[in-house]
């Protein structure tokens, strides 16, 4: 485990598994059946902006062997089906496609003459071939294939999607929900999250603990800047358009702040200001909190992992403080024993952090001490 509350991080069958009660509120799942043609298809990825989106970061690694690549392309020509094709449409109506990408992959890249058949064991005629190189009738073969899609469409919630798609991959790729989140929503809140996680004073502020891979630093960033929002009264709800609430739906939660972020404009001070409170934050936990400021109290000789809702809060009270001198310093050190030893504060880090009832009560203790001490 690299921080406590990792297993929110997991797929969502893992999830359910760690929270049995954890019942859907809200199980509405509409997905709609569609079908296009290779072509078609392959017109949406071209447009300028794309109506398709291959979702780069998503299985990043994953590519396809050239056997694999010529042995779709040999499928094809033999009139054998393709496999279902999963996406999710966002507010434009852009397919961004989860399930099937190396596969569309494939297609588009052959249509442009991007590599030869290959180590075919069927059509062995076709072995060395492009596109270019194919009959008239073989290319429209290639062009007209039609594929079956199943769109997922609003109103399905962010967890009832993620569960969706990690029972499409339970038996290739899982993917957490982090990873589906940057799939789903790149845009002003993946350029900003990779940012912030990218940043020296994150790195020094979590001891170099919190991997890159499979998104967990991201996780840990997006959380921050969710609950930062949140608590500011700014994230606006893209379904409402009203103040955007928390209801111990945290998968939903994010996902929605993100398509906030998404919805404004680059240039907007937002996201200045994020990055500047986020910063402040690192810098004063590095500068004055004991070794492992952001890990709960252990026994001696041991250390406990980077503890996430601890981070996400404690990181908030940071970025509210102004001040500098020996006086600031010691009241903050002042805080964070405090916070240390109250045990309603630790309950809401260890127990069912993402509750509405615990989250509420966490940010309430913070936001007791930052006005209490008139730290901001």
């Amino acid at each position: 485990m690299d921080f406590e509350g990792e297993y929110t991080l997991r797929t969502a069958s893992n999830q359910q598994s760690r929270e049995p009660d954890a019942i859907y509120p809200d199980a509405v799942l509409n997905i709609a059946r569609d079908s296009a043609s290779v072509f078609q298809l392959k017109r949406k990825w071209e447009k300028t902006p794309p109506m398709l989106n291959l979702a780069p970061d998503f299985q990043r690694g994953l590519v396809w062997n050239p056997k694999q690549k010529s042995e779709l392309i040999e499928s094809i020509l033999m009139g054998i089906p393709l496999p279902l094709i999963y996406v999710k449409e966002d507010e434009k109506g852009v397919y961004i496609i989860v399930d099937g990408k190396q596969r569309l992959n494939t297609l588009f890249s052959f249509i442009n003459n991007e590599f030869a058949l290959g180590k075919l064991t069927i059509l062995k005629d076709k072995n060395g071939c492009r596109f270019e190189d194919l009959s008239p009738l073989e290319q429209n073969k290639i062009e007209d294939c039609s594929l079956t899609l199943h769109v997922i469409k609003a109103p399905t919630s962010d967890r009832i999607t993620f569960d969706l798609f990690d029972r499409v991959n339970r038996g290739g790729t899982r993917l957490n929900n982090q990873e589906m989140r940057n799939a789903l929503y790149q845009g002003n809140a993946t350029r900003l999250i990779n940012r912030l996680a990218e940043k020296e004073v994150f790195v020094a502020a979590t001891e170099h603990s919190v991997p890159a891979n499979h998104m967990k630093d991201r996780y840990l960033v997006l959380r921050f800047v969710a609950f930062y929002l949140w608590q500011e009264h700014i994230t606006t709800d893209p379904d409402t358009n009203g103040l955007l609430e928390y209801r111990s739906n945290v998968e939903d939660f994010l996902g929605k702040t993100m398509r906030f972020l998404n919805r404004l404009s680059p240039e907007y001070r937002l996201f200045e200001e994020l990055d500047a409170r986020f910063t402040r934050a690192m810098e004063l936990a590095i500068r004055l909190l004991p070794s492992g400021g952001f890990r709960l109290p252990s026994s001696p000789g041991k250390k406990r992992p980077i503890n996430m809702a601890f981070f996400e809060s404690f990181g908030y009270l940071l970025s509210k403080l102004n001040g500098e001198g020996e006086r600031f310093h010691h009241q903050i050190l002042e805080v964070y024993t405090q916070l240390m030893s109250n045990a309603a504060y630790l309950d809401t880090l260890t127990r069912s952090v993402d509750s509405g009832v615990q989250t509420k009560k966490r940010y309430e203790i913070i936001n007791r001490f930052i006005h209490e001490l008139n730290l901001c």
